[in-house]
């Protein structure tokens, strides 16, 4: 963990403290879950604050933090947490403005003898880049995430609609191990794959149509993200035109993975390939986003972002075409920048996938 790096940072912005108050944030500083918690770090020391619910349980497992009941004797626990930062925060407190309630803000703020100063992506240049132990449990999440693709296949079949296909994807994830889907699994037959996020509906599958996958799952508190389409029989042949056409922009955009290059420039790679066909109209999101803890986070592979690829950066690669009222492609991989190329965590084929 990075603990020490950030208490730097925050000694370096000049702050006598900072105040963690999104779930995210305090699950990757602390590795501990809570529905209500916050972390205060001072440059040397390191506070976590939740109540009754979960605190004998962080006594058990944080080890060398400093531990506090909010709430404690039946104390309103806004005026607790006033209490605590006054005494423990310093003169001049950091906190999340980009990941709190402004109603929040200004009743914290109400009754506190210091100044609040407000960041937003305080932690992103921390969590952008993934330790190896945070890369093994995503790497075994992907590996989850493959296992129940292959086993959902053989029931696309038996699903009487795209809501019951979702049904079983979810009770894979709960047999493999995982604690929840990282997000909504999206299940997209026939028209209704032209629809990159489509909310999974009681549309039937029907056979002759392609099937548009999209799920992940949550293990050890890290999210996987997968997406497939699958031909259910015969397709239209321009649904298997442009699957070729995404398979050779995805791996157009991978062949240009390393750490060091500009961001821009694999979004660009698979743009060009679908542009060169004619399809640039209808790849209409960017090419793949961070992975971690949370579903979507930094950076986003789209072509304006000029930023460097940092190495340990695990992200998506996810080209797609989408054709109204024929269908639509998508695949998607996630994938670790290394020093000189990327690692593709998942093992699915990008080859047609027919049943």
């Amino acid at each position: 963990m990075k603990i020490k790096e950030i208490q730097n940072k925050i000694q370096g912005e000049n702050l006598s403290s900072f105040l963690f108050s999104s779930r995210p944030n305090i699950f990757y500083l602390s590795r501990f879950k809570s529905s209500n918690a916050y972390v205060l770090l001072t440059p040397q020391e390191k506070f976590f604050i939740t109540d009754s619910r979960y605190f004998e349980a962080a006594k058990e497992k944080l080890k060398g933090w400093n531990l506090i009941q909010l709430g404690e004797g039946g104390k309103p626990q806004l005026k607790h947490l006033q209490e605590i930062l006054n005494e423990y925060g310093g003169n001049q407190i950091g906190f999340e403005e980009d990941r709190i309630a402004l109603s929040f803000y200004k009743s914290l703020k109400e009754g506190l003898k210091t100044r609040l100063k407000g960041y937003s992506g305080f932690l992103d240049e921390f969590r952008i880049q993934k330790t190896e132990e945070e890369i093994k449990i995503i790497r075994e999440a992907v590996h989850k995430t493959d296992r129940i693709f292959e086993k959902i296949l053989t029931q696309i079949p038996q699903a009487a609609d795209e809501l019951d296909l979702r049904r079983r994807i979810i009770n894979e994830i709960f047999i493999e191990g995982g604690t929840d889907e990282s997000f909504p699994s999206i299940v997209a037959a026939g028209k209704n794959s032209a629809v990159p996020h489509h909310e999974t509906s009681h549309t039937q599958i029907e056979k002759n149509n392609p099937v548009l996958i999209d799920m992940g799952l949550i293990y050890e508190g890290y999210c996987s993200d997968f997406t497939r389409t699958v031909f259910y029989g015969q397709v239209h042949p321009e649904i298997e035109k442009i699957h070729q056409i995404v398979k050779e922009a995805h791996l157009e955009a991978l062949s240009k993975v390393k750490a060091g290059i500009p961001i821009k420039e694999i979004d660009l790679a698979a743009r060009n390939v679908i542009d060169k066909y004619g399809y640039g109209d209808y790849f209409i999101h960017s090419t793949g986003h961070g992975v971690g803890i949370e579903i979507h986070e930094p950076p986003r592979i789209y072509k304006n972002n000029e930023d460097i690829l940092l190495e340990n950066t695990v992200f998506t690669i996810e080209p797609g075409i989408y054709i109204p009222e024929i269908g639509g492609v998508r695949l998607e991989n996630i994938v670790v920048a290394r020093k000189d190329k990327g690692e593709v965590l998942t093992q699915t084929s990008l080859e047609e996938i027919r049943i």
